[in-house]
């Protein structure tokens, strides 16, 4: 009996991991699920989102799928941003397909998924971003320039997300022919009408309220964009500077936390976008200095040239990549108003 209910607690636990390897069976894709193909080339990455038109608390589903011919390598790592986020979605779960990733097709091709399981964080209009695949075709027919490194993203996905709905009481506002009113005897109008001002006078207020805690939530999470960059940078630090095998990731990484701080700090949308399209957005910000502009295009453009060039910067120069970072993150980081500070 004991061991009956333990080996129970094991398959528990093994259901309720969200980031587990083997892809429940039940998980397939309805007709009518949101899908949108992108082709580089010989490759096609096609993603596929349901359910289309979920509610908040339901779980959202986004599954990537990769073709492409032999000969070419694909390299699709799972796409997070921060804390497992997908663009302002939470990543609840992410599980690859049941064969091996790159498996073979019979005409020598290869298929690799990816599925998503998503979070909303509040009802309204979303969307899933672009998600990034590179690719280097390695055939020998293929020209010199398709054999470096190539970046290629799907669409993005808009999402409407409904609110919860909420029960509607079904009494009619009138009684019915022949019948009593129940109302008649009961509460006089000027009591109902003192409560409707009292509820019209505290809905105001709650407005109120409500938008004053949206700023200061604002404020925080500004604030906080700064800490977490910091604390992450020190990390980073303590790690010491990447080798030849590991600059990509290092790199990759140093870029990302640079790129959410951002993104909390000003409020641009970091993770679905490339870093060309990235720094025309944040560079147009009134708040950066020319200085500051010239800092962060220098920055990613170097991290770019890691990831995609194949440049392997010494020790001095990633450990100077890294303290340019932490320097832009300080000059840009929010500051109290001297007033605001004696108030």
């Amino acid at each position: 009996m004991k061991r009956a209910l333990l080996l129970l607690a094991l398959v528990a636990c093994h259901r309720n991991d969200p980031f587990g390897t083997d892809e429940p069976a039940a998980l397939t894709v309805p007709k009518d699920a949101i899908t949108k193909t992108t082709e580089n080339g010989p490759v096609k990455a096609t993603i596929k989102v349901w359910p289309a038109k979920p509610s908040l608390g339901d779980a959202i589903y986004a599954r990537l799928e990769i073709e492409a011919p032999a000969g070419i390598r694909i390299n699709a790592p799972f796409q997070e941003a921060g804390d497992e986020r997908l663009g302002r979605f939470r990543v609840v779960g992410f599980t690859r397909s049941s064969s091996s990733p790159g498996e073979r097709q019979p005409s020598g091709g290869q298929l690799q998924e990816q599925t998503y399981t998503l979070e909303a964080p509040s009802s309204g209009r979303h969307r899933i971003p672009p998600l990034r695949i590179e690719m280097i075709d390695a055939r020998k027919a293929a020209p010199d320039a398709t054999k470096k490194p190539q970046e290629l993203l799907t669409e993005e996905v808009p999402l409407l997300v409904a609110p919860v709905p909420s029960e509607v009481s079904s009494k009619p506002l009138q009684p019915a022919l022949g019948e009593l009113d129940p109302d008649v005897g009961g509460t006089s109008w000027v009591l109902v009408l003192g409560l409707v001002g009292g509820a019209a006078v505290l809905g105001v207020a709650t407005t109120l309220a409500l938008r004053s805690m949206r700023a200061r939530r604002r404020i925080l999470a500004q604030r906080s964009a700064y800490d977490e960059a910091v604390a992450e940078l020190r990390t980073l630090e303590h790690r010491g500077p990447p080798d030849a095998e590991t600059a990509d990731a290092w790199f990759v990484k140093l870029s990302s936390i640079v790129r959410r701080y951002l993104e909390m700090r000003y409020e641009i949308r970091a993770p679905e976008l490339t870093t060309e399209e990235f720094l025309q957005v944040a560079t147009a910000r009134p708040e950066l200095t020319t200085e500051h502009r010239g800092l962060l295009t220098s920055f990613l453009e170097r991290c770019d040239r890691v990831k995609f060039a194949g440049y392997r910067p010494d020790a001095d120069e990633s450990i100077a990549t890294l303290a340019a970072a932490r320097g832009f993150v300080e000059d840009t980081r929010l500051r109290e108003e001297p007033g605001k500070v004696a108030a």
